[in-house]
């Protein structure tokens, strides 16, 4: 298993992605999966293609998605509160589980409240409550 916050989760995902042998089950609290979001790249080219998960599983097919299907899960959560809509990890997550959806991975989209922001009582809060299910 792999797990990550905020930029962290991002890393976790991306990691299971690509290497569900070694990470079957990743989670990713309150997570920004969309690097492109982030304007912190100059030209995008292959290494950047191949490090946002918009943009390689967006196109993934074959045997590859059919063994993805088999293996992974990923289980997505975030709050709906203070600095989860500026922080993009609110649209994002949601993002993710659609492509998600669509690519027939198996995956989980929990949102919380509008009481619950971006920061660390929050993700301690989730990670306690996720946690003892898959220990």
């Amino acid at each position: 298993m792999t797990t990550g916050i905020s930029l962290g989760a991002f890393h976790a995902v991306n990691f299971a992605l690509k290497r569900a042998d070694a990470f079957p089950l990743a989670i990713g609290l309150s997570g920004n999966y969309d690097p492109a979001a982030w304007n912190a790249w100059g030209e995008r080219g292959e290494s950047a293609y191949f490090n946002n998960p918009f943009d390689y599983v967006a196109h993934m097919g074959g045997d590859h998605l059919e063994w993805l299907r088999s293996r992974l899960s990923i289980l997505l959560v975030c709050g709906q509160g203070m600095w989860e809509d500026t922080t993009g990890s609110l649209e994002s997550s949601k993002r993710l589980a659609g492509l998600l959806g669509a690519k027939g991975i198996q995956h989980e989209l929990d949102l919380w409240g509008h009481d619950v922001p971006h920061d660390w009582p929050s993700w301690r809060a989730q990670i306690a409550h996720h946690l003892p299910r898959f220990c």
